[in-house]
């Protein structure tokens, strides 16, 4: 029989057992990767198919508000329309001065939305009052 030194016997069972550890963490390392790549693939799936449901209604909602920007604008301009060859209201139905000036004051901004300015002047009770008589 052959016999070995005591440093290289144990240097070859510290190798051994050091190899077989590495192997060991290697294994597992390989597994933990494996399954956070399964993970991964099915939440990537699972955002793919929302996104895609997202998108679906998203072009719903793009549609109906289109619609409703058309019909919008018709109800706005029907509006402006009649009230602009509509026949005067008698001078018994008047208003007071503080409602006639809410009213102008709507009136106004309602004309500046319509123009496409930022925001329209407000006038004052007085000279809504001033402006009607």
């Amino acid at each position: 029989m052959i016999s070995l030194p005591l440093p290289i016997v144990i240097g070859v069972v510290c190798g051994a057992f050091l190899f077989g550890s590495m192997s060991g963490y290697t294994i597992r390392d390989n597994a933990a990767k494996l399954s956070a790549a399964k993970a991964y693939k099915a939440y990537e799936q699972r955002r793919l198919a929302l996104e895609e449901k997202i998108n679906v209604v998203s072009s719903q909602y793009e549609a109906e508000r289109a619609k409703h920007a058309v019909v919008g604008v018709e109800r706005v301009n029907t509006v402006r329309e009649f009230y602009r060859t509509g026949a005067p209201v008698p001078s018994v139905c008047g208003l007071s001065d503080a409602v006639y000036g809410l009213l102008a004051n709507s009136v106004a901004d309602a004309n500046a939305a319509a123009s496409g300015e930022l925001g329209a002047r407000l006038s004052k009770t007085t000279d809504a009052a001033q402006a009607r008589d």
